[in-house]
């Protein structure tokens, strides 16, 4: 089972890096995905400004506990303008270590799965391939449509998620219920 494990967690990691690659980098599904700024230079200016260091930052923001603030911001969020992202004042890291955590995360994630699958054993390749959809539908229903709804990510950018969390995941489970082996598609 470790073996399996292991190979399935390399294998998993390698294939959904190469399929985020391809949607980042080749296939430029995100390239129109963010507001483009009139003038970046400004807003970092003000950003600079006004922000006490890194972090997350949202607007509005009210004070916890100021009743009528909560109301402002409420009303602004429902009417206005309202921002949430992250705000890294000193950088960060570069592509490069982002590439190796991204795969680590993979080649994790990957692991958890192939241990699912060879605990739970599932008969057939669509079996297989279907329990592996399920964990993926898991994180769009859990993380990717609740970034929309809390912090106002773009329906556009959160359905072009949705499709590389699918699609990516999908290709991932073909390779685990490979690596798995004992099952061809006939058994479904």
């Amino acid at each position: 089972m470790c073996k399996k494990v292991i190979t399935g967690a390399l294998l998993g990691g390698v294939v959904l890096l190469v399929w985020q690659a391809a949607v980042h980098m080749a296939l430029g599904v995100y390239d129109d995905a963010f507001v483009k700024l009139k003038d970046p230079a400004a807003v970092e200016a003000v950003l600079k400004e006004n922000l006490e260091g890194s972090g997350m930052i949202m607007i509005p923001l009210p004070e916890p506990g100021d009743s009528e603030a909560e109301a402002k911001a409420m009303e602004q969020l429902t009417t206005g303008l309202s921002l949430s992202g992250a705000v890294t004042l000193d950088g960060r890291h570069g592509f490069g270590p982002a590439l190796g955590i991204q795969f680590l995360v993979n080649v994790l994630a990957s692991a958890v799965l192939m241990f699912v699958l060879l605990a739970a054993n599932p008969p057939s390749l669509g079996s297989r391939l279907a329990l592996v959809l399920c964990f993926a539908v898991f994180a769009v229903l859990t993380q990717l449509i609740p970034s929309w709804n809390w912090w106002g990510n773009s329906l556009d950018y959160v359905g072009r998620q949705v499709g590389e969390q699918i699609v990516g995941w999908a290709l991932v489970g073909l390779v685990l219920a490979k690596v798995m082996g004992g099952a061809t598609a006939s058994d479904d």
